[in-house]
């Protein structure tokens, strides 16, 4: 009786330590192991990994294209006229050790795009006059601006501009 009763104790130990020691990293998500905090490895491939319990721990981020859409702003244009601008940026986790390290979440990094794509927006439209924004050249415009505006940002994330 005493042996069976320590077998199953055993058996049980070892699943909760399986438990503790094992994740899965789905095919829509990244992962990064933190040991005490610090990031040790980046892990991008679906599949189990794993870790080592109470010292480890791990922080997933989305591998899909994300959307934000932008509050609507106010922007000058070269005659001086104001413009409302409605938006919204699609964007990527591209290196998720540089994003965990700068931004930390979702809310940090929709708080930086804010910043970037509203001054990008800003300078961008503020070179045209409301008569080329809002005439038949507002295609090449905007193209332009989405153009310009689909570079790798220092946060580890790629954006997608599209203007409405």
């Amino acid at each position: 009786m005493k042996k069976g009763t320590l077998l199953i104790i055993l058996i049980v130990g070892i699943l909760i330590l399986a438990n503790l020691s094992l994740f899965i990293v789905d095919e829509t998500k990244q992962a990064i192991v933190l040991q005490f905090g610090k990031p040790i490895r980046a892990i991008s491939e679906p599949g189990l990994n794993f870790k080592l319990p109470f010292i480890q721990n791990v922080v997933f981020f989305e591998d899909r294209l994300l959307v934000y859409d932008a509050a609507p702003t106010e922007i000058i244009t070269k005659d001086k006229k104001t413009l409302i601008v409605d938006n919204y940026a699609r964007w990527r986790i591209i290196d998720p050790l540089k994003f965990l390290q700068t931004v930390r979440d979702l809310n940090g990094a929709q708080a930086r795009l804010d910043d970037i794509v509203y001054s990008e927006l800003r300078v961008d439209l503020g070179l045209f006059n409301m008569s080329e924004i809002v005439s038949e050249k507002r295609e090449g415009i905007m193209g332009r601006v989405t153009e310009i505006s689909n570079v790798d940002q220092p946060v580890g994330l790629q954006k997608i501009i599209d203007f409405e």
